[in-house]
């Protein structure tokens, strides 16, 4: 430490929810099922907007990413780690809620 300051060390962006994005408003969910559900309950109208849903993820720096982002940022966060090699490069490219062991519903894991 020079100075008195510490080592900075930058946090890695993980993936921390499934999201539905509808207009300027995101709702999430540990899967996108979730989002969808959280949508209906607070836009039940939703089905009457001129733009549609677009479904992504939130990452840990409150980012909405698209899927293949969001497999790219799972892939350096480590969190695809527990997948088969196969899995995982597919998951990397086009992330499912269920492939983040974090997002993963209990009875899943």
């Amino acid at each position: 430490m020079e100075g008195g300051l510490e080592k900075f060390t930058p946090k890695i962006e993980k993936i921390t929810a499934s999201a539905i994005r509808l207009g300027g408003q995101i709702f999430t969910g540990n899967t996108h099922m979730d989002a969808v559900i959280a949508m209906e309950e607070e836009r039940p109208d939703w089905s009457d907007y001129d733009t549609k849903p677009e479904d992504g993820f939130m990452t840990s720096t409150g980012r909405f990413v698209q899927r293949d982002e969001a497999g790219e940022i799972a892939e350096k966060a480590e969190q695809l780690d527990h997948l088969g090699l196969k899995r995982k490069r597919d998951a990397s490219e086009y992330l499912d809620a269920h492939d983040v062991d974090e997002l993963k519903p209990k009875w899943l894991k």
